[in-house]
């Protein structure tokens, strides 16, 4: 079976070496690594580059999509944490494992940072958390010209309810997933940047369960409501979704709502997948090569 896996995770050798010497709110503990004093993750596999060419090797693929765990998301930190995350990428990259760039998205610098990665032909193309996706037309209109891959990875829900059965990940992650999505339809981000290659993570979490609801909100103008130019269903259809869903029944609607449903199992988290079903689509090497003109791995 050939093809990519688009959507694992690894951490930064930069940031390791960061939290080694205390900087940035990082530090180690116990074989975690704790953000902010808050997030542990957990390091093994997760700091180990080699392990995944071994899933790589177990699965037969021909390679995966590498990005950040959205706890290094981190967009309150600005564009020295956006530097030292893309370092650390440009050095896991190899032609097995191609590389999402971070984007300080809250700030200003956000479009001229795309630009600038999407020449060095090293990222293929950027991961994107749900810090509020709305107001970020100078973002999109790089990405667009760029026709650049870009992962919908969901951050942290805020809701407080969720501390509880762990629902701030079982719950929480495709809420946000689903709030991103909807932000970009109603504010007609596949219609105004067709270039733009949208991935969602998880199935694309709600998104498919309330495409019809969205479209009568549209149909009956709600308040808050103006229509976008494309309707829900034609929007979602210039979205791919990952296949992680954990529900073979789901999967039909994906593939009904979405353009593309493409293998991605989150590795090396334990709410990943435990292997990439043969029989699903991959995405191919065209769609993760790297942006730029003269693209060039290690």
């Amino acid at each position: 079976m050939a093809g990519w896996d688009v959507h694992t995770h690894l951490i930064p050798p930069t940031v390791l070496a960061a939290a080694h010497s205390g900087e940035f709110g990082l530090s180690i503990d116990s074989g975690f690594l704790v953000v902010a004093g808050k997030e542990r993750l957990p390091l093994g596999r997760l700091a180990d580059p080699a392990a995944l060419l071994q899933w790589i090797s177990d699965q037969e693929l021909d390679g995966a999509v590498v990005s950040v765990p959205p706890a290094l998301f981190r967009y309150d930190q600005g564009v020295e944490w956006t530097a030292l995350v893309n370092r650390g990428l440009r050095e896991l990259a190899t032609p097995q494992l191609r590389v999402l760039g971070h984007l300080p998205l809250l700030h200003a610098s956000a479009p001229a940072i795309a630009s600038a990665l999407g020449e060095e032909g090293v990222f293929s193309g950027f991961a994107l958390g749900t810090p509020g996706l709305t107001g970020l037309d100078a973002v999109w209109k790089v990405l667009d010209s760029l026709q650049a891959f870009t992962l919908i990875h969901p951050g942290h829900s805020p809701d407080p309810r969720l501390d509880a059965f762990y629902l701030s990940n079982l719950l929480g992650n495709p809420y946000e997933t689903g709030l991103a999505a909807a932000e970009l339809v109603f504010t007609d981000v596949p219609g105004r940047f067709p270039g733009i290659r949208f991935c969602l993570c998880h199935g694309g979490g709600v998104t498919a369960a309330l495409a019809g609801r969205w479209q009568r909100g549209i149909d009956t103008a709600r308040p808050g409501i103006e229509a976008p130019s494309l309707a829900v269903a034609e929007a979602l259809q210039r979205f791919a979704a990952d296949d992680l869903v954990h529900d073979p029944a789901v999967l039909p609607l994906l593939e009904s709502t979405f353009g593309e449903v493409l293998a991605g199992s989150d590795w090396p988290f334990p709410m990943g997948s435990d292997g990439i079903d043969p029989r699903r689509a991959v995405a191919t090497e065209a769609l993760t090569r790297p942006l730029g003109a003269e693209a060039a791995l290690p």
